[in-house]
């Protein structure tokens, strides 16, 4: 179930930056395609794709210096209150 726009994204991944949303459905989308190839195709490919993609995500909110301030600002907010909107 690859990703064709950042509207069809998880909950999860809606509340970030448009930028971290592209990112991270590049990473969901490439790790899909390339266990297809190596033909995998059970539900490990979907939990192995999300796993990698969230894995992106964690990296760059816990890595302020490769992060854009607004989405590390975005983060702090979320941990510190809470996220409100879920």
């Amino acid at each position: 179930m690859p990703y064709d726009t950042v509207d069809k994204l998880p909950a999860v991944v809606k509340k970030y930056s448009p930028k971290v949303k592209r990112q991270w459905m590049h990473v969901f989308n490439s790790t899909w395609k390339k266990l297809t190839k190596e033909g995998i195709i059970d539900k490990s490919r979907e939990t192995r794709s999300f796993k990698a993609a969230n894995s992106t995500l964690k990296k760059r909110m816990t890595n302020p210096e490769k992060t854009s301030r607004p989405d590390y600002f975005n983060h702090l907010i979320d941990t510190w209150l809470g996220n409100l909107e879920g």
